[in-house]
């Protein structure tokens, strides 16, 4: 999130709490301020949950980058937890209430609930956000793998080699863009294999180089049918 949108949503907390404290204060009971049940909620009510609104957005935010899975997570819990707060506190700031225990109970579960809310629902945040980054590189190396390819393409002269290589582009392409540790070692031949390729084209020695485009194919569709078998 940029630092402009976080500065905004930070001014406009700082309002909404800002303006609901004018508006306890104006219209709570006469004698209501002298009352340690009032102080007790009025401190879970605001400062409590401004601490973790603010605390909890700045954290979901730290890194730069696609913030929605975090920021979905945050305005759901944010939005349930800080309704308990306000509900709990406007029910005993306006009530004759005179006894803190229930109050202070109700509060003190609410906090507990969301602190291991927060950490449950973050770490699966943050679950989400690592296999969306894997699977972005994933899809970047089969990306980067058919634009290899399609380069040789464009650079052979022959017509078959370039039927050959417009049919290992299209294996490419629809190859699974996810993979596993132990099909480091066959990728890597596949890649080592295009290099190749490439280099006997740019040098115009296409004698021999549909053969390895079709070694490339099969290493291809064995690479995708261990990966397949993988899941």
């Amino acid at each position: 999130m940029k630092k402009a949108n976080k500065f905004l949503f930070l001014i406009c907390t700082a309002l909404f709490y800002a303006l609901a404290n004018v508006i306890l204060f104006l219209t709570v009971p006469d004698g209501k301020t002298s009352s340690k049940v009032f102080w007790l909620v009025w401190t879970f009510m605001t400062p409590v949950s401004l601490l973790a609104t603010v605390g909890l957005f700045l954290w979901c935010t730290r890194k730069s980058g696609n913030d929605f899975v975090n920021l979905t997570i945050y305005f759901y819990l944010i939005g349930i937890f800080t309704a308990a707060y306000f509900a709990v506190g406007l029910f005993f700031a306006y009530l004759p209430w005179k006894n803190i225990t229930l109050p202070l109970i109700l509060d003190l579960a609410i906090t507990v609930a969301f602190i291991v809310a927060a950490i449950y629902f973050l770490r699966g945040g943050e679950y989400i956000r690592a296999e969306e980054k894997l699977v972005k590189e994933k899809v970047l190396t089969i990306r980067l793998l058919k634009a290899d390819v399609d380069e040789c393409e464009s650079l052979a002269k022959s017509e078959s080699l370039k039927a050959a290589l417009q049919a290992l582009s299209n294996d490419v392409r629809f190859s699974d863009p996810m993979s596993h540790p132990s099909l480091a070692g066959a990728e890597g031949e596949i890649f080592s294999l295009v290099a190749e390729i490439a280099s006997k084209i740019k040098q115009g020695e296409e004698d021999g180089v549909e053969s390895l485009v079709q070694d490339a194919q099969n290493r291809l569709k064995a690479r995708n049918a261990r990966c397949l078998l993988l899941k």
